[in-house]
């Protein structure tokens, strides 16, 4: 213990105890949204569960600390916030938004004691080095985050079974970081009450500078960057699926562009100096508009009426769609920079404790308000009456977000000289600093080349039948709202199916914690997969996975009046024969379904080898199902053997269908009712012969 301890000193240990904290953030938040998000989505209402997010407003409780905050109090909360990420992933939904909530609102306690701790421990030329430890420790967790995600296939590994030791042996080493710190506390209070009173007397005309709105804005740049990352770079799925793009390049290029960054605020912090007012502004303004682009190029106008014709998006698009996206990425390091310039300031306008409280309350309401904002872009139709504002404007909560950051933080343009100078002062420093960022890069790197890129050649000589699946997952969850990707994993491969198609799947968002549970199957399958609809226009997701190439893909939008209607088509070769496959999944009204009907027929229509499948949510003794059955045949009814798996299915009610052309032979049909298929809908397979 003694030798960790004496590593711990002479390392920049802070910058390991904040890297641990901001990861330990993200991951905690996720799991608070995600649980909040997962439970309502059972009843599509907000409820009173929506109250977990009140954690976030925790920093008023610094607001009674009106001249300076308690001794431990950062190194207690910081425990609690620990505690409360090593419990969290061993909890049900409804547990976990109690757990992963005090965390949150520790975290959300730790970081401004953090910063009235270094005003009082830190002389005003020192505040450079506090806030590159910030930068550095923001992008080393989001660099820590995409290796942990690349390497379960953008599933967290580090919360996931047997791996979650990766997450006690970052506790552990956060753990002794904060005993230290109480060591050192104890053995030099007196001399640090003689200094606190030193620099709290020096910093008394500084605080008339630092009034609370200053301070205020300067909180909410930290937070929306905070926000910034949560919603798209602590798992770089999300982009791709915004765009479709090739996640293994996204991926690569977003940890490369970090890594990048880390190595400018670790060894030549410098260079933040040399930036002036003009150059942030361009920088962050170009940054700005990248971002917004990379999304608004691939949103779409959507049908206005239910006799207008469907909107259809083809595959691939042109590479001058992903300009926006590379200039982005490219433009990544401003994010962090901001990051340390806004600490910088905020430490040199030295504060009062209530000051710097009542500014992260400010900011924690900003979070949330934006967090609702890109939720209700994917829910506009069930959150009466705000959220139908928000349809198709999944840009806008990026844009506010995007402003709010060099906006909030006008001051860090002034021009002003600011001297960094490396905080890494040894050769031992520096090569651990390096091997971090190889060794993440490295693995990264590997995950996913490893994943995607796994050979899928099949020998389709002499098929002559198919298995299809059509499988309403609910985004990965289970009736009583828990995560619940594996035993649904689980339910598939026990199938065995060819052909899969996945209906509310479009859980590559922050409301689902930002995993890509299409990504998850398709590659713990090893199988070809179509996302569908983009995850920008706000569907619940028709994805398709398949054992055998997809060689064409689109995505078709109709009318909608609760949320966008859009239906995934594809071929699929075996062997010579071509397989026209559809995934729906209308919801809304008669006119509705009506829309998605006719045109879903008129795509069909002169075509062969049709498999046509989703949650139609109608039943037999509906039109839009009776239009299908007068071109295709049902293959539970035409079935020579058919079965349920379970007792709690009524067929009267079914509305999970699969029809086919008909000159296939369906030879069996199976629904999995609930609970054992593992969603709150029956899973159904077919086995057909052409």
């Amino acid at each position: 213990m003694e030798s960790i301890n004496n590593f711990i000193k002479k390392f920049n240990s802070e910058i390991a105890l904040l890297t641990v904290m901001f990861l330990f953030f993200f991951q905690l938040v996720g799991a608070l949204i995600e649980s909040i998000y997962m439970l309502d989505l059972l009843n599509l209402e907000l409820d009173e569960k929506i109250a977990g997010l009140f954690f976030l407003f925790s920093p008023i409780i610094i607001l009674a600390f009106r001249k300076q905050i308690p001794n431990y109090f950062l190194e207690v909360v910081a425990i609690v916030a620990i505690i409360s990420r090593l419990i969290s992933p061993l909890m049900n939904s409804a547990n976990r938004i109690i757990t992963s909530g005090l965390g949150v609102g520790c975290f959300m306690l730790f970081l401004p004691a953090y910063f009235y701790q270094s005003i009082v421990n830190q002389n005003t030329d020192k505040g450079e080095r506090v806030s590159l430890k910030l930068g550095i420790g923001l992008a080393s967790a989001i660099l820590l985050s995409i290796t942990f995600r690349a390497l379960n296939s953008t599933v967290d590994i580090s919360i996931y079974g047997f791996f979650q030791i990766l997450g006690w042996f970052l506790a552990i080493i956060a753990g002794l970081i904060i005993f230290n710190r109480i060591m050192e506390q104890k053995t030099e209070s007196s001399s640090k009450t003689l200094e606190e009173g030193k620099h709290l007397s020096q910093g008394e005309e500084l605080r008339k500078v630092g009034r609370f709105k200053g301070v205020k804005l300067l909180s909410l740049g930290l937070l929306s960057i905070l926000t910034l990352s949560f919603f798209a770079f602590i798992s770089p799925t999300v982009i791709s699926r915004w765009t479709e793009g090739d996640y293994v390049t996204i991926t690569i290029a977003v940890a490369v562009m970090i890594a990048v960054t880390i190595s400018i605020l670790a060894f030549k912090p410098n260079i933040l100096g040399r930036l002036n007012s003009r150059i942030l502004w361009i920088w962050n303004a170009l940054f700005i508009v990248s971002l917004v682009l990379t999304i608004v190029v691939h949103t779409f106008p959507f049908p206005p009426g239910p006799f207008s014709a469907p909107v259809v998006i083809g595959r691939p698009f042109g590479w001058y769609y992903y300009i926006p996206l590379v200039l982005m990425i490219a433009l990544l390091p401003i994010v962090f920079m901001d990051f340390t310039l806004l600490s910088r300031e905020l430490i040199r306008q030295k504060p009062k404790p209530s000051k710097i409280g009542a500014g992260f309350v400010v900011g924690s309401l900003f979070f949330i308000l934006a967090s609702f904002m890109l939720i209700f872009t994917n829910v506009w139709g069930y959150i009466d009456p705000v959220s139908q504002y928000f349809r198709n404007l999944f840009w806008l909560p990026f844009l506010l977000v995007g402003i709010a950051i060099p906006i909030m933080g006008k001051a860090i343009f002034k021009k002003r000289l600011l001297e960094f100078k490396s905080i890494f002062t040894n050769i031992t420093e520096k090569r651990i600093i390096a091997s971090f960022l190889i060794i993440l890069l490295i693995g990264t790197s590997v995950s996913v080349l490893a994943w995607e890129l796994r050979p899928k050649s099949q020998d389709t000589s002499g098929i002559t039948s198919l298995t299809v699946m059509t499988y309403n997952i609910q985004q990965g969850v289970d009736i009583d709202g828990n995560k619940n990707y594996d035993n649904q994993l689980a339910v598939i491969k026990a199938i065995d199916p060819d052909i899969i198609g996945l209906q509310e799947c479009d859980t590559a968002r922050m409301s689902h914690g930002s995993s890509d549970v299409v990504r998850y199957f398709a590659n713990q399958l090893n199988y070809y997969s179509f996302y569908g609809p983009r995850t920008v226009t706000g569907t619940y997701g028709a994805a398709v996975l398949s054992r055998f190439p997809i060689i064409n893909a689109k995505t078709f939008f109709t009318y909608s009046d609760v949320d966008e209607v859009g239906t995934t088509e594809v071929q699929i070769k075996v062997g010579t024969t071509i397989f026209n496959v559809y995934v729906s999944h209308p919801a809304g009204s008669d006119e509705v379904h009506l829309a998605h009907m006719q045109a879903l027929m008129d795509r069909i229509s002169g075509k062969t080898n049709v498999i046509s499948m989703g949650d139609f949510n109608a039943e037999n003794d509906t039109i839009y199902y009776g239009m299908s059955i007068a071109v295709l045949q049902d293959v539970w009814v035409t079935a020579a053997s058919r079965g349920v798996d379970g007792t709690s299915l009524v067929l009267s009610e079914r509305i999970d269908h699969i029809f086919v052309s008909l000159s296939f032979t369906v030879s069996e049909t199976r629904y999995i009712s609930v609970p054992e298929s593992e969603s709150d809908h029956p899973a159904l397979w077919t086995e057909i012969h052409f």
